[in-house]
């Protein structure tokens, strides 16, 4: 009896913890059915649905249009009954009429056309409203029953102009160049807390998929290469023997090895396989959300090993057009990334077998591979490798809602980059530029809590929303738990949620959990409410010895309080405190510093500290 009391009392104290925060209806409802728990971890009632797709594909560089046939089995693990299924057809964005965030330049096509649809050997009809609804980006089939623990089984086949123009993260760059994302008819996320995600792609808002199996076979012109999520199954036969070689060196080395070089163009052969005018490559990849793959002719190709635990490595690669000269060291800082992912922060060892960085344009992470444009600066290479190879963990291995929840992937990824960008290249501190970018917008009429879907920002706050605040309110929370703990409740966030769907609420559990505290005074003014971040110095006291520093918060957002003092002598002293000083919502605290000189003045902040007004932060004495 005494046990079930005291268990009683720890389940109770855990949920009013949890319910300091504001908890909206459909999360509630979670909680209530068991998937998911107030401690952070998937519930004893979590499930997921997942598919399989084994698909088909020829890419026509000519025509710039690409066909594809899949056969899906799609599993309801859900306990309900599904009576319709929604794809998500991404290429619709590219119609003239479909919503989206930003203007598209005077360029539009058809979308993706769908010749053929079977759902449990029963033939749809696209054109049949009854049956078939598209709005937009979505197709929602109807006149279906799936049953809990059951699966569908799903022939689709499909086609598309490639956009040349208005190439949002995929297209084609040059008549060449091709890179390939967001591709095929993929069914959208059934989950515990909205049921099936009705989202449209609008250009901005990215991912949030189901983990899924992939086989994929993808038919190109001898002449050109294909670098795609997952291991490449068919390598002997798509490459030349030489070549071939080269590429089981580079898998097994811890140094740079120059797969295809400018060389093997200057004899006018391809380095692939001509017995035919076509290859077909043949990928397969478990257990990821997303596959995308990069095409393109006259390309070069580097690559190494990098040792990420004690029975596994990763390949590293980089695929680039022979005038990005940026790029001759993009598979080097990629590697290093790699290996500073896995052993230092997150601490958590790659989790996909390889990783590819394909020149193409703009900055875009998939599931192993990142779609990069070349950069002038070496620091801008730097700064863009780095942060879509940390994608892997945010939102790939850990499964984040992006399309309402940005902040937790971007915002994750943008503070993780900071440390290993300077590790490389020391030329600008991104830790502080994020302070600085976010000082830009914070307190502005329409800077919205961090809690409210991302797909109802746009622009610069959207920047703002998804990058720079979150990296922000990371950086505070590191430093008050310190870095080991936040280390810690970060890895086990990681390791609890992988290939799984976490929400806001399963992050701030578990790192409550693992801190062993209760952090909603954080949480709540950060994540939840309007507010920006501003001190003072309010008086200042000196008696005997000993100076008092009366520090005000002006604003409502508790950050560190960090003050120098600056003697007639010339000498400084410091005092430092955490963010945690501001826990009971205290207006003002004390701080007492003993000094026997002079003092000429006192300054409050520094580069990593957002203050939104910074006249009110130094103290002079007369």
């Amino acid at each position: 009896m005494v046990i079930k009391l005291f268990l009683l009392i720890l389940f109770y104290t855990v949920v009013s913890h949890a319910q300091s925060l504001y908890l909206p209806l459909e999360f509630q409802a979670a909680y209530e059915e068991g998937t998911r728990s107030f401690d952070g971890k998937p519930g004893v009632n979590y499930w997921q649905n997942r598919s399989e797709y084994k698909i088909t594909a020829e890419l026509d560089p000519a025509a710039g249009r690409l066909y594809g046939s899949a056969v899906i089995v799609y599993y309801n693990n859900s306990p309900d009954l599904l009576d319709r299924l929604v794809f998500r057809l991404y290429q619709n964005i590219h119609k003239p009429e479909t919503p989206k965030d930003f203007p598209f330049r005077n360029y539009f096509t058809d979308g993706i056309e769908i010749t053929s649809l079977e759902i449990n050997n029963k033939r749809y009809d696209i054109s049949d409203d009854s049956l078939v609804e598209i709005t937009g980006t979505n197709m929602i089939v109807k006149s279906l029953s799936i049953k809990p623990g059951k699966q569908a089984f799903i022939d689709i086949s499909w086609n598309f102009e490639i956009p040349s123009e208005n190439t949002v993260r995929m297209g084609i760059y040059d008549s060449t160049t091709f890179f390939i994302a967001y591709w095929y008819p993929q069914i959208a996320v059934y989950d515990d807390i909205y049921g099936w995600d009705v989202t449209e792609y609008t250009g901005q808002a990215e991912f949030y998929n189901d983990f899924n199996d992939y086989d994929v076979k993808i038919t190109v012109p001898s002449t050109y290469g294909v670098w795609a999520t997952g291991k490449l199954i068919n390598a002997s036969q798509v490459l030349k023997n030489y070549i071939y070689e080269r590429y089981n060196s580079a898998r097994v080395s811890d140094k740079v090895i120059n797969i295809i070089t400018e060389r093997d163009y200057s004899y006018g052969e391809s380095p692939f396989n001509t017995v035919s005018d076509k290859n077909t490559w043949h990928f397969t990849a478990t257990n990821v959300p997303d596959f995308s793959f990069g095409s393109a002719s006259g390309y070069l190709w580097d690559g190494k090993s990098v040792k990420v635990d004690a029975n596994r490595n990763v390949f590293v690669s980089s695929v680039y057009n022979p005038a990005s000269l940026d790029f001759y060291e993009v598979c080097n800082v990629a590697a290093v990334t790699v290996e500073i992912l896995s052993n230092e922060l997150p601490g958590v060892p790659f989790p996909y077998p390889a990783i590819t960085v394909f020149n193409g344009r703009g900055g875009m992470e998939t599931p192993m591979m990142v779609n990069q444009g070349s950069s002038a600066e070496r620091i801008w290479m730097v700064y863009v490798t780095v942060h879509e190879v940390v994608h892997t963990y945010f939102p790939f291995y850990t499964g984040i809602n992006e399309r309402k929840y940005a902040w937790m992937d971007e915002g994750l990824t943008q503070m993780i980059s900071e440390y290993i960008q300077y590790e490389i290249d020391r030329s600008i501190d991104f830790r502080a530029r994020n302070v600085s970018r976010y000082l830009n917008y914070a307190g502005q009429f329409d800077e919205i809590p961090m809690m409210y879907p991302s797909n109802m920002r746009m622009g610069g706050m959207y920047g703002n929303h998804a990058y720079f605040r979150p990296a922000v309110a990371f950086n505070i929370l590191k430093d008050f738990t310190g870095d080991a703990l936040f280390r810690k409740a970060l890895v086990e966030f990681i390791n609890r949620w992988k290939g799984k769907h976490p929400t806001p609420y399963d992050f701030f559990f578990t790192f409550d959990d693992v801190v062993d505290d209760d952090l909603s005074w954080f949480w709540e003014p950060w994540f939840f409410r309007h507010g920006y971040p501003d001190l003072a110095i309010d008086t200042v006291f000196i008696k005997d010895e000993n100076m008092n520093v009366v520090i005000s918060k002006e604003g409502l957002l508790p950050v560190p309080v960090s003050l120098n003092v600056i003697f007639r002598d010339g000498s400084s002293k410091r005092a430092y405190r955490s963010a945690s000083v501001w826990r009971n919502d205290d207006d003002d605290i004390i701080i007492e510093m003993g000094t026997d000189k002079k003092p000429l003045l006192i300054e409050l902040g520094g580069p990593y500290i957002p203050d939104s007004d910074t006249t009110d932060n130094i103290w002079r004495f007369r």
